[in-house]
């Protein structure tokens, strides 16, 4: 049951010639031993649409693939040999895929009821407008986690005009997301340029601008424990990664201009914080909450830092130009 990838090319999404079956679940891991198999199992418990389960996993050194292969014949399993990020990888699966809707499930949420892929499968039948959706999103304690956004980052910051685009949500949250496999095909699927959040962003707005609306399924949820991957790791790793995302999202949409506005007010703001944070390291010490917003904000200033210095050797003459920044 498992395939390992030949280091194919997650540029772009291919085109099937048919849809074999109803919904595809693509699950992207990257060390997920202790939650994958709650989730894979909440899939393997859907009922009333046929669905194959897709798995690819960016290079995990945990026992992430021995837990998707200890479950039941039929999941697909694809290894890459490096972390190529979450957009690729979903491009991946989708490559591999053969649905006519295809469900971005993150390896740490679960399904809250099982006929929760059956019941979107039908609300987007009856809505053709939408060309995708999401779901709520609930925590351990039931709180709603990132509710839809009818605005995008810092939309009040640029002079670009939204208002003439289809529907009233600018982006849902990509933990859970139901796509038309033919709209997400048609604008190209994920850009593989973004490796770490608001590659769901980047893609909302590109249906949007295709002329479809996007959705919200509010009685259909999954939980979500969240960022499962991301517990243990420095800070700084995680934001040094996660900020070029907002970065890259500005970068493509918003004038040049208000771009560069927008991340140099980002590194002056992370800069000030880390100053005002190591000044508490004396006091705290170890890796108190100080350390924490110290070690995150020194992440997002030097990721913007990077972005400045390109900018300013005119390295950036277009979004394709955008840097994948690296894990420093």
């Amino acid at each position: 049951m498992s395939e390992k990838s030949k280091d194919m090319d997650a540029a772009k999404v291919q085109r099937p010639t048919n849809h074999e079956i109803d919904v595809s679940i693509i699950v992207v891991t990257y060390n997920s031993a202790d939650c994958i198999k709650a989730c894979l199992q909440s899939a393997l418990d859907q009922q009333g649409v046929s669905l194959e389960i897709i798995v690819v996993d960016n290079v995990s050194v945990d026992k992430t693939a021995e837990e998707v292969m200890a479950l039941e014949e039929g999941l697909k399993l694809l290894r890459n040999s490096e972390n190529v990020g979450f957009g690729r990888a979903c491009n991946q699966g989708v490559n591999a895929s053969r649905g006519k809707y295809v469900m971005l499930l993150n390896p740490d949420a679960a399904f809250e009821r099982k006929d929760s892929l059956k019941r979107l499968f039908q609300v987007m039948e009856r809505n053709s407008q939408w060309g995708l959706t999401g779901t709520r999103v609930t925590e351990d304690d039931g709180s709603v986690e990132c509710p839809p956004s009818l605005s995008y980052p810092k939309q009040d910051r640029t002079s670009r005009d939204f208002s003439k685009l289809p529907g009233e949500i600018a982006w849902v949250f990509g933990a859970s997301m139901f796509i038309k496999r033919d709209v997400f095909l048609s604008v190209g699927g994920f850009d593989p340029e973004f490796f770490l959040t608001s590659e769901e962003t980047d893609l909302c707005l590109r249906i949007r601008e295709k002329g479809y609306e996007i959705g919200f399924v509010s009685d259909v949820g999954v939980k979500h424990i969240g960022a499962a991957s991301e517990r243990g790791r420095d800070p700084y790793d995680t934001w040094r990664l996660r900020a070029p995302g907002l970065y890259r999202f500005w970068a493509k949409h918003y004038p040049k201009k208000d771009a560069r506005n927008l991340v140099r007010k980002d590194w002056f703001r992370s800069r000030y914080r880390e100053a005002v944070y190591h000044l508490f390291l004396w006091f705290s010490g170890g890796k108190s909450t100080f350390w924490q917003k110290y070690r995150r904000n020194k992440g997002i200033g030097d990721a913007a830092k990077e972005y400045l210095d390109l900018l300013k050797q005119d390295s950036l003459n277009s979004p394709s130009a955008f840097p994948r920044f690296k894990k420093s």
